[in-house]
């Protein structure tokens, strides 16, 4: 066989043990091969040939399915290609509950709630980007993991170890990538939550404040940004519903013998409007400024993929 047949091979039986293990359908395969390998390849092909390692951003709306998506491209990237990868997720990030509670009681109770720009905790995140850019051969990084079912960061001794150093290092979230606003655009409010809640407009500002500074300067340092683009705000909704009934469903099979902690759907309405803001101006603005874009359909399938101008 030659080398192409061989690639070709390899990421079959990659996809194949993928899917096996994630319970997912032959589908997410096809897919992957028609929207999202040829993007995978070009990314391994720089990743080798980049002095440092490659730092790509992965943006989507909550329940885009992003997470799944960038954990089937860094096993592909490292078993099909050979280039060692690591997924940081901007989740696993957030600020304690006990953190984010002090937050809520020194500049507005809406920063209790994890999810907006300056819930999370940027300077373990940027001290994990670079142990993971400057470790030597052999050495262990310790990255953190959140619990969304318990709203709470795990205990040290459950963080994960991850071999450095690395080739590629992609960081996946739900903001990854995204600008501020501007004053103007943060005066009117966009849902009776902000009018009740936030009628000085302490928490936008603050949010919007935290997302020109320490996130900008993160985003900043992308070597690349790819974007899983929803088709609308109403289906964020539901796709973030759905996450939590899988949520509930893991920890009733985790946790036989405790309460589930997991949100309503009337719950997860309420949560989802702190996200509203900003997933709109998401929708608005990354498409421009991403350099992959695959637009979703209320299925989650993709309809189309382009590049944009900055990949160009």
């Amino acid at each position: 066989m030659d080398d192409e047949q061989n690639t070709r091979v390899a990421l079959q039986t990659v996809l194949a043990r993928f899917l096996q293990e994630a319970s997912l359908p032959d589908s997410v395969a096809f897919n992957f091969m028609r929207w999202h390998a040829g993007v995978t390849r070009s990314l391994a092909q720089r990743a080798k040939t980049a002095e440092t390692p490659t730092l790509v951003g992965f943006s989507g709306c909550q329940g885009s399915g992003k997470s799944t998506l960038v954990a089937l491209m860094a096993r592909v990237m490292r078993e099909v290609h050979g280039v060692s990868t690591v997924v940081l997720s901007l989740d696993d990030f957030y600020l304690t509950k006990a953190a984010r509670a002090a937050l809520g009681e020194s500049i507005h109770p809406l920063f209790a709630t994890r999810g907006v720009p300056g819930t999370h905790d940027l300077a373990l995140l940027n001290e994990a980007i670079s142990a993971l850019r400057q470790s030597g051969p052999g050495g262990a990084v310790p990255l953190p993991a959140f619990d969304k079912a318990l709203d709470d960061r795990t205990e040290l001794v459950h963080r994960r170890q991850v071999s450095a150093p690395v080739q590629l290092i992609f960081l996946e979230g739900w903001c990854v990538g995204l600008s501020p606003q501007s004053e103007s655009e943060l005066e009117v409010p966009i849902s009776p939550m902000e009018a009740e809640q936030d009628p000085s407009l302490i928490w936008r500002r603050e949010v919007n404040r935290q997302l020109a500074n320490g996130y900008a300067e993160v985003f900043g340092e992308l070597d690349a940004l790819l974007l899983l683009q929803a088709p609308s705000f109403d289906a964020v909704f539901e796709w973030r519903w759905q996450q939590e009934q899988r949520l509930s469903k893991q920890f009733q099979r985790d946790h036989p013998d405790k309460p589930d902690p997991t949100m309503s759907r009337s719950e997860v309405t309420d949560f989802v409007l702190h996200y509203q803001r900003l997933t709109e101006h998401a929708l608005k603005t990354l498409p421009d400024q991403a350099d992959f874009v695959w637009e979703l359909a209320i299925d989650r399938s993709v309809e189309r993929m382009w590049l944009t101008e900055v990949a160009a």
